[in-house]
């Protein structure tokens, strides 16, 4: 039993380890994932990484070809453009549910992560800050907790990790942004129960990061453009 569970969590650590640097860009889109590599990289055996790229696979960060083993997943305009639309459809809904349940202590949880977002900063020394990613999707997860909608929660995750792959992939060196404003704005139309406004906001927030990757060159970062 020891051993089954020993195997599971070595698992999960690899596949872990593997999804991060696949968002992180240090696997590059498309880039081929050898089995060889794959265990010197990561110090792990054979079953282990099987079971991680087959999750991986499910969960779309990897593609599975057959014969030829797997890859990590392209990137499109086509794929980015659909995220953004599925994260504001769904995200959207989740707001207004939040609203309708009025959460007291959602909404405080809210504000408390807008004020630590505020004040972190995003490059430390030139390099991108782990303390605001890390707060940056709890204040976009803190807008829809109030749902009280788990699973919605867990998928709202996952987009928001898979966009986070095309950020550091393609907007990585845009100009600064004032996204504490974008952010501040988006929480007072929380804050005054404006769905509406809150939701219309939160899709101008994620069009502009949008326009900022398109305008950027897909082909001079190894991806297959637009």
């Amino acid at each position: 039993m020891r051993d089954k569970e020993t195997g599971l969590t070595r698992a999960t650590s690899v596949y872990d380890s593997i999804r991060r640097d696949i968002m992180r860009g240090e696997i590059r889109p498309g880039e081929k994932l050898l089995f060889d590599v794959l265990r010197d990289r990561y110090s792990s055996g054979i079953s282990p990484l099987r079971e991680a790229l087959n999750r991986l696979y499910s969960e779309g960060w990897v593609a599975r070809e057959e014969q030829r083993g797997f890859r990590a997943a392209e990137t499109s305009e086509e794929e980015l453009r659909k995220l953004v639309e599925t994260r504001v459809m769904v995200e959207g809904a989740a707001i207004t549910s939040a609203l309708q349940l009025k959460d007291v202590a959602a909404e405080e949880h809210l504000v408390l992560v807008f004020h630590r977002l505020r004040k972190a900063h995003r490059f430390v020394d030139g390099q991108r800050s782990e303390n605001w990613e890390r707060l940056h999707k709890e204040f976009h997860a803190s807008l829809i907790a109030g749902a009280k909608l788990p699973r919605v929660t867990a998928f709202c995750s996952q987009l928001f990790d898979v966009a986070e792959r095309y950020r550091i992939l393609y907007a990585s060196g845009y100009p600064e942004r004032n996204e504490r404003d974008e952010h501040g704005r988006i929480l007072d139309a929380y804050l005054n129960g404006d769905a509406n406004l809150t939701v219309e906001l939160l899709s101008a927030h994620y069009t502009v990061t949008l326009h900022m990757i398109l305008g950027a060159s897909f082909e001079s970062n190894g991806a297959r453009g637009p």
